[in-house]
């Protein structure tokens, strides 16, 4: 593998991709093999027909087509009604146009999963439709579906743990992993999800499942060189969801050209909330995001990790609750530790159609004995963002609307940290919309080096708060208001 330069060739055997500069070299992408045997399912009984359960008939191809050299599992035009089926490595599933592989609404059809890993995010991460676990060279492609059929009252929400859902694919502790071309609907949880996985792509995936609360669209948990391109994302939940359950951790991540077409009751692009481990080297760029109720970007450490370097570039926000939130803090109480946030930038950020008068947060925790703030080094550059404003004086409550009132803003109380429960405790999730913090486009609060460099901000209605107010801070550049 060579890497040419910032705009330069990265070449592989049989692959050549033009990439655009990067703060980091691009990780290595997986990638199916070109030409490979073919295991048509039907050849090993498989009818289908929509009714009968295919999950046998479909592991005795991956099985078969596991030995040797590997090769490739086809579904050709139909409807598989299968659970759990279980990827092996040099195996790639094939879903044809005209295909789709259709999950089981019966829970016995999805075994508990139990990858030998020790990560948080096992808890939620435990049944699965397509499943790989400790493989290598694995991939799924095609133009047809891969349908959790949850879109029904069992499984649409939170009826059941997420722990008690099948996610559409999970693959965990397996390296060269690519997910490219499907379409993904109907989760009955998180859609497209990868636990502690090297060398992964994904890339040029729908992802159809608007269902409520608990339906992320593509999640990645720890793990190195990843790639997550051209898909287009319709999610109940968070819509690119990066967090870290282990000391493991997560880097070397590249986030691009992904149109979030919803993010339901949470966040389009997110960093955390599971922060574990170090989160480092991302940069997520060429990113649309519409149409969520909580934060179009949110980058959260409230489990002790330490989130650095990490780039926003040229992003496009519309409908969201607010354009950005960034909290530090501790959950889970008293032997909870506070992490790190630091060497954040966001650059070339447009933003309207904001939908609540909170405006956006950046929030760490107070300073230690030696007077430093865990919140430090982050970047505004080329922004344009247009706030709602909160209206007449009767509008919504403001928390320490003028400078020497912000002190009387809450800390963070360690409860679900989105900014629509910014006020919630540990052992509550009501959801607090009717806010307003002390600045109409941004409050910063015990952090350092926060600098504005060639930033826009429109107030499109009433507001008496300043622009910018900060508390603890050290603030630095300005922004153009109008």
């Amino acid at each position: 593998m060579s890497w040419r330069g910032c705009s330069g060739a990265w070449v592989t055997p049989g692959l050549l991709l033009i990439a655009a500069c990067a703060d980091h070299a691009p990780p290595r992408q997986a990638e199916a093999p070109a030409a490979a045997r073919t295991c048509e399912v039907s050849r090993y009984g498989a009818l289908g027909d929509g009714r009968t359960k295919d999950t046998a008939a479909l592991q005795r191809a991956i099985d078969d087509c596991a030995t040797g050299s590997g090769g490739v599992v086809e579904l050709t035009r139909g409807t598989y009604l299968s659970g759990t089926i279980r990827l092996r490595s040099h195996v790639t599933l094939q879903v044809d146009a005209g295909a789709t592989l259709l999950g089981s609404r019966d829970a016995d059809d999805y075994p508990t999963l139990r990858p030998p890993v020790d990560n948080t995010q096992l808890a939620q991460c435990r049944r699965a439709l397509v499943y790989a676990e400790g493989a290598t060279d694995v991939h799924v492609r095609g133009a047809g579906t891969i349908d959790g059929n949850a879109d029904f009252e069992r499984w649409r929400a939170m009826t059941l743990p997420e722990g008690e859902r099948p996610m559409a694919i999970f693959t965990a502790l397996s390296n060269d992993v690519s997910i490219t071309g499907v379409t993904v609907r109907h989760s009955a949880t998180w859609g497209v999800v990868n636990l502690e996985v090297a060398h992964l792509a994904v890339r040029g995936i729908t992802v159809d499942s608007p269902l409520g609360p608990t339906h992320d669209g593509i999640d990645v948990v720890d793990g190195h060189d990843v790639v997550i391109e051209d898909n287009t994302i319709t999610a109940g939940d968070d819509g690119i969801c990066l967090k870290s359950g282990s000391a493991t951790g997560l880097r070397d991540v590249t986030v691009r050209r992904n149109h979030v077409l919803g993010a339901g009751v949470a966040n389009g692009l997110k960093l955390g909330t599971a922060s574990t481990g170090p989160m480092r080297r991302i940069v997520f760029e060429d990113n649309v995001i519409e149409h969520a109720q909580a934060a179009g970007i949110a980058v959260e450490s409230v489990d002790g990790g330490e989130v650095s370097d990490v780039t926003f570039r040229r992003t496009t926000l519309s409908d969201v609750g607010t354009p950005v939130f960034v909290l530090l803090g501790a959950r889970g109480g008293g032997a909870a530790r506070t992490g790190a946030i630091h060497d954040l930038r966001f650059e070339t950020l447009r933003a309207d159609r904001i939908r609540y008068p909170w405006g956006a947060i950046i929030s760490g925790a107070p300073a230690d004995a030696a007077g430093r703030h865990d919140v430090s080094t982050v970047t505004f550059r080329d922004v344009a963002i247009t706030f709602a404003g909160k209206g007449a004086a009767a509008g919504p409550h403001v928390f320490g609307s003028t400078p020497a009132e912000a002190a009387r803003f809450p800390m963070y109380a360690g409860g679900y940290p989105d900014a629509k429960f910014l006020f919630a405790t540990p052992t509550s999730k009501s959801e607090v919309s009717d806010y307003a913090l002390p600045g109409w486009a941004f409050f910063v609060r015990d952090a350092r080096g926060v600098r504005f460099e060639d930033c826009r901000l429109t107030l499109s209605g009433v507001d008496d708060r300043a622009a910018i107010v900060s508390h603890e801070a050290i603030v630095e550049g300005d922004c153009a208001v109008k």
